[in-house]
Parts: C-alpha cells; sequence; structure tokens
C-alpha cells in the first residue's frame, strides 16, 4: 500500500511540475515543420507576381521649332502644369512664359508604357499629340527638350506621383496618315526611343497572406536562387536574383538578361519551381513532364515546368533532346524555346537551326523564334550563322526579324555594322543577297536599313517635300537636296546622284532630321519612284516597309500568343467556367494561369509608392492641381 501511495504523489508532483513550466518550442523547428507541410507545392501555390503589368506614364510638353504652324494657347491646367516645369530651370525661367506664347510652339500631351522588369536608362516609343483643343495647325518639325513624364492619377485633382521618364527628340508623323491625308495627320506623332527611364520598375512575389512566415520567405528565396542567378555591368561574378523583403510578405526579384525582354515567361517559370520536393518526387516529376513535352496539348505546359527544374537536371536535357527530334512543329518548337534558355553547348546547332527554320517557315511561330534567337546562346557562333542566311529570305518580316535579333546580340555584327547619323538615327547599308528592300523603323529606336543598298536608286521625275523647307527634287542629270533658311540665313544645298544612299546622306549633311528622311523615303514610295537597278539592265519598284517586325502592325500575321496571352486567354476562360461550375482541369496545370488574379485578389497597379514602402524609401511629395471643370 505504501509503494502504491509512493507512486501516485510521485506522479501528481510531476504532473504540476509540469503544468507550471511551459514546454519551449524551437522556432527553427516550427518553421521546418511549415516549409514540410508545403510539400509537393511550386512557388505559385504560395506566391503571386506583383508589379507585372502594363503601366502608363505621361507628361505635358512644349513642342519646339514649328516654324510659325505653333499656338499662343489660352490658359488650362496643362498650360500650369508646363509653367511650373520650366520655372524649375534657372535657364528657362525668365522667359518661360514667352516661349508658351510663340507661334513656333505648342503645349502637346506625351504618354508612353513602361514595361514590368524595366531598368533605368531603358529606352521607349513616346506618343505625342496636340491639345484637344489646340488652335496649332502642326507639330511636324518639332522636338522636345527635357520633357517629363510621370505616373498621374486624376479624380477631384491631378496629382503627379514619381517622375518616371525623360524625354528627348524629333517628332516623326505617321507617314500612314499623311499619306491618307488624315485630319489629324500632323497633330499627332512620335518620339522614337525618345523616353529614358528615370526610376527601375521592379517585380516581385507577393507571399500569400495565409503562407506567410519566415521559414517559408527564406525557403522561396533559396530554391529561386538555386535555379537562377544574374550579371550586372560593374559587378564581379553573378548574384541571387531573389531576396525577401519586408518581414515574410516579399520576395524581389531581379531578371535575368536573357530574359529582359521576355518578363512574363520569367514569373511563369519561376511560379513553376517546386518549393520542396524530395529526390524520388522530382525524378517521378521529370518523368511525367517527359511524356508531357511530347504531347502537343500539354507541350507549352511541360516546356515551362522542365525550364524551371533547369539543365543541371540530366533528366530534364533528355527529355529536351527528345523534344528536338520530334516531328511534331509544336513539339519541337517548345523544345527549342527552352532549349535555347538552358543553352546546353552540344543542342546550340540543332536548336539553332530549328528556329531559323520556324522563322523562316512560320508566320505562328516566326515571331517568337527570332525574338529568342536574338536573346538567348549569346555565345554560339552557330545562331549568328543562322541569322546571317535569313537576312536574305524573299520575306521582309523574317529578314528585318533577323536584322533585328542580331542587332540585339551585336551590334557590331559585320553583316549589320551602321553609323550614327548626326545623333538622330542608326544606318545599316547591307549587303546581304536577295531582293533589295527599304525599311523605316518607327519603333524601338530611329533607324533606316537598306537591304542592298547599291541596288537602289531614284527614277523618272523626282520632286519631294520633305517639310516646308527642305525639298528634293530632279535636275538633269542630278538630284538636289536643298534646304531654304539655314540657320545662318542662307539657303544650303547638295547636288548628288540618283543613288537613295547618297540623297539620305545629303539630307542629314544640310542638317535635315530622321523625320526628314522618313518623309522623303514615303513620298518617293508613294510616288513609285524608288526602283531596283539589275545587272541586265531591267528596273523593278523597290518595296518599302515599315515597322515589319514579326507579328507588329504592319505585319500580314496575327502575333505568336505568347505566355501573357495565354495568362489572359485562361484568365477568362477560367472566370467563365467557375460561373458555371466547371472548374477547368487546364488552368489548374497552365503556369499561365498562375498569372491571373482572382477578382478577390484586388488590383495589382504599378506601385512605385508601394515599392519603396516596403523597402523602408522615403518618397517625395506629390503635387497636385485642381482641375477646371470646363475643359
Amino acid at each position: 500500500m505504501r509503494v502504491f501511495t509512493t507512486i501516485i504523489l510521485t506522479l501528481a508532483a510531476l504532473t504540476a511540475l509540469g503544468c507550471a513550466k511551459k514546454v519551449k518550442i524551437d522556432p527553427y523547428k516550427e518553421q521546418q515543420q511549415k516549409v514540410l507541410m508545403n510539400k509537393g507545392r511550386l512557388v505559385q501555390d504560395l506566391a503571386r507576381p506583383g508589379n507585372v503589368h502594363a503601366a502608363k506614364i505621361e507628361g505635358v510638353a512644349l513642342v519646339r521649332g514649328l516654324q510659325g504652324t505653333g499656338a499662343d494657347e489660352p490658359p488650362s491646367t496643362y498650360q500650369q502644369l508646363l509653367l511650373q516645369d520650366m520655372m524649375r530651370e534657372p535657364d528657362l525661367k525668365r522667359t518661360a512664359k514667352s516661349q508658351i506664347a510663340s507661334l513656333n510652339t505648342a503645349i502637346a500631351l506625351m504618354e508612353t508604357v513602361v514595361p514590368p522588369g524595366a531598368r533605368k536608362g531603358d529606352r521607349l516609343d513616346v506618343g505625342i499629340k496636340l491639345l484637344p483643343q489646340s488652335e496649332a495647325s502642326s507639330i511636324q518639325n518639332g522636338y522636345v527638350e527635357n520633357g517629363e513624364l510621370y505616373q498621374y492619377m486624376a479624380i477631384d485633382v491631378i496629382r503627379r506621383g514619381y517622375q518616371l521618364g525623360a524625354v528627348n527628340g524629333f517628332v516623326t508623323l505617321d507617314p500612314d496618315l499623311v499619306e491618307k491625308k488624315s485630319p489629324v495627320a500632323y497633330k499627332q506623332g512620335k518620339i522614337i526611343g525618345g523616353a529614358v527611364v528615370s526610376r527601375s520598375r521592379p517585380i516581385w512575389l507577393e507571399i500569400k497572406e495565409n503562407e506567410r512566415s519566415a521559414g517559408v520567405a527564406q525557403r522561396l528565396e533559396d530554391v529561386i536562387n538555386k535555379r537562377f542567378s544574374y550579371t550586372r555591368a560593374g559587378y564581379a561574378g553573378k548574384k541571387k536574383v531573389a531576396e525577401a523583403k519586408s518581414g515574410a510578405a516579399r520576395i524581389n526579384l531581379e531578371i535575368p538578361e536573357e530574359y529582359k525582354d521576355n518578363v512574363v515567361r520569367y514569373v511563369n517559370v519561376v511560379g513553376a519551381i517546386s518549393f520542396y520536393e524530395t529526390e524520388d518526387e522530382l525524378n517521378e516529376r521529370v518523368d511525367r513532364l517527359s511524356r508531357q513535352l511530347l504531347d502537343p496539348e500539354t507541350s507549352e505546359f511541360a516546356a515551362i515546368q522542365l525550364e524551371a527544374i533547369g539543365s543541371n537536371n540530366a533528366k530534364v536535357v533528355d527529355a529536351i533532346k527528345r523534344g528536338l527530334e520530334s516531328p511534331i512543329d509544336s513539339v519541337r518548337f517548345n523544345a527549342a524555346i527552352t532549349s535555347s534558355y538552358f543553352n546546353i553547348r552540344a543542342e546550340r546547332q540543332l536548336t539553332a537551326k530549328i528556329l531559323a527554320e520556324f522563322a523562316r517557315t512560320s508566320s505562328t511561330y516566326r515571331p517568337a523564334a527570332l525574338a529568342t534567337l536574338g536573346v538567348c546562346m549569346k555565345t554560339s557562333f552557330d545562331v549568328d550563322a543562322e541569322l546571317r542566311d535569313l537576312l536574305s529570305d524573299s520575306n521582309i518580316e523574317t529578314r528585318y526579324g533577323a536584322f533585328r535579333a542580331l542587332w540585339t546580340r551585336n551590334p557590331s555584327d559585320y553583316m549589320i555594322q551602321g553609323e550614327n547619323m548626326a545623333n538622330q538615327f542608326s544606318y545599316h547599308c547591307l549587303n546581304c543577297g536577295g531582293t533589295p528592300y527599304i525599311h523605316i523603323a518607327q519603333s524601338n529606336r530611329p533607324e533606316i536599313v537598306l537591304f542592298n543598298a547599291d541596288q537602289i536608286f531614284l527614277q523618272g521625275k523626282i520632286d519631294v517635300e520633305a517639310n516646308p523647307r527642305l525639298t528634293i527634287r530632279s535636275e538633269e542629270n542630278d538630284i538636289v537636296v536643298k534646304k531654304y533658311e539655314a540657320d545662318d540665313g542662307i539657303d544650303e544645298q547638295r547636288r548628288v546622284s540618283y543613288k537613295v544612299d547618297d540623297v539620305v546622306r545629303a539630307i542629314v549633311e544640310i542638317g535635315g532630321t530622321y523625320p526628314d528622311v522618313v518623309s522623303f523615303l514615303t513620298q518617293a514610295k508613294s510616288q513609285k519612284a524608288i526602283h531596283i537597278a539589275s545587272d541586265d539592265g531591267s528596273s523593278a519598284e523597290c518595296p518599302l516597309a515599315i515597322d515589319a517586325l514579326p507579328g507588329s502592325k504592319t505585319s500580314h500575321f496575327k502575333k505568336v500568343k505568347d505566355v501573357q496571352a495565354i495568362a489572359e486567354r485562361e484568365a477568362a476562360r477560367e472566370r467563365a467556367e467557375r460561373e458555371a461550375n466547371k472548374p477547368s482541369v487546364w488552368s489548374k496545370m497552365n503556369p499561365a494561369s498562375w498569372f491571373a488574379k482572382s477578382d478577390a485578389d484586388g488590383s495589382d497597379e504599378f506601385s512605385l509608392e508601394e515599392f519603396d514602402k516596403a523597402n523602408a524609401e522615403t518618397a517625395e511629395e506629390s503635387e497636385e492641381f485642381e482641375l477646371n471643370p470646363d475643359e
């Protein structure tokens, strides 16, 4: 009995002691447990991408050099904004009001779109147009100096946030509108590559609220950095792409150089990275994806998933190799895209050949094939050789797409080397074989390309007015390029041959601008005055194209579906099916659906203020102006 009593008392004492003293919880084990709970999930299951949509920025500018076609506009909110900007400049402060009132200037509105992941110093095209009620008649020959672009928000007041871009350059009119004699042809235009991004536009991952913890954030950072790294000019070695910020809520992402122009694919590949899985589970997933890659219905999805696993996995590389040998176009194409990003040395030649063939024969795959060749496998001579061969293709989209891809890879490539014409545009006279062709760029950067320039001549009677003070006319056996009333008050002219290359150079020599060269070429083309000279003495009209990049607005073909298009399509499809209570299996599988936010997620508008707040940066004070309800 005593023994039994002693045992009871001992147990009671131990129980009381346990209740009085709390058991310590190891925070490391707790975080580890949270990570293990997410076993088998992908990054996209735990976080959503932020700041990945297009952001419009706008500004008010004074267009100068209008030679009497401007206007002294009545007071307005826009004039007030412009005047305040000019008053900040010491050199403009005293004359700001008189400049605005001059008939050689006009107030215009500017706008552009900053893509996700844009970096400080990137160049963007800027659309520009006169005020709706402006009395100015034309902005031809106009230019903008030190224009400023902001993100505007307007309800009862106009609120300007950060200055996000600076604008300089000449206004180029739309040749199509000019030829059609549109009433707005001379009242709107574009400053090609005229905006310089003032602040980088970062992207990030926002960890879902119910998933936030230090362990999850650290794990996300680790698995993304294990898969990706990037290089930066001025820094030695490779840097990590992911960094956890704001406690356990956000992962900031840097963009590797090869994904800079395809941010949507990058965030989808990041989203397909495994959060946590065992070696056996990884092998099982790779086997499944290898089979899906060979199926046209799931090929694109599988390629992105395999790309997320990376080329360090031998089974992934083998799967991609089998995809490259597939007789099915979509399978072979998706495998080639992933192979390009992997940059597998042994597969470069085959990958380059496959993508070049798609660029040559397929309007559907051409845009993505050429864009990928431009940014991937930059150390491959095989890619360079394939692109040079495409310069002589019969299709101008293929030719110019190959040119742009080569220029992206190496602007100094011997086949496409150009000249800087008076710091206004890039000029390229190629000797590449194929039919002679003229290409004018109206986006990305001011640029003229003459394919086989030695065979392109003017023919017949020439009478072109590039602008009211610059003419190109035929006289006897020469072409006379004349500028009236130059800066010193004296007319200046050049007498050159009928060769188009000589005329372009003469226009620049006497002070003509890029818009003047564009105006000359488009008018001469509309007059059917540009011809191809052949060895047998015969002549044919020389074709001219504007912005003939694959998938561009002047293309005869639709743009290739990219991941963003898939995202938008799948998002709409998923919403419709959700309303009909019919969940989509594909939308759950497709990493693009990670990109689509539900209505409950709220808006994902571009917000540098939000980004800076999360990173403990101080925002600049905003500026507010009352709206005039009469305007």
